[in-house]
């Protein structure tokens, strides 16, 4: 039953220690980046939305253990203009 133990702890504590902080991604951003850099950056977005213009890319982040938060990145002209939270970027839907 011991090493049963060890093994369950060991994968609690590596799915913790991995999915804690993917959230923090977000500050490598920087505004101006391409599509692309974003991409290499933080991953392949869960959506994407666009409307002429101006495309969103939106991402479901681990901000620590078990808690999600969404993620949107507002790509004007294929550059990123602004991202953030959904509050953050007044964004209705």
């Amino acid at each position: 039953m011991k090493p049963f133990r060890i093994v369950v702890i060991f994968l609690i504590v590596a799915f913790l220690v991995g999915c804690a902080g993917s959230s923090k991604k977000m500050n490598t951003l920087k505004l101006g980046m391409t599509k692309q850099d974003v991409i290499e950056a933080i991953g392949s977005p869960d959506s994407t939305s666009a409307a002429g213009d101006i495309e969103y890319l939106r991402y479901r982040l681990n901000s620590g253990g078990f808690s999600v938060d969404e993620y949107y990145v507002k790509l004007l002209d294929g550059k990123v203009g602004a991202y953030g939270k959904r509050g953050d970027l007044n964004i209705v839907y």
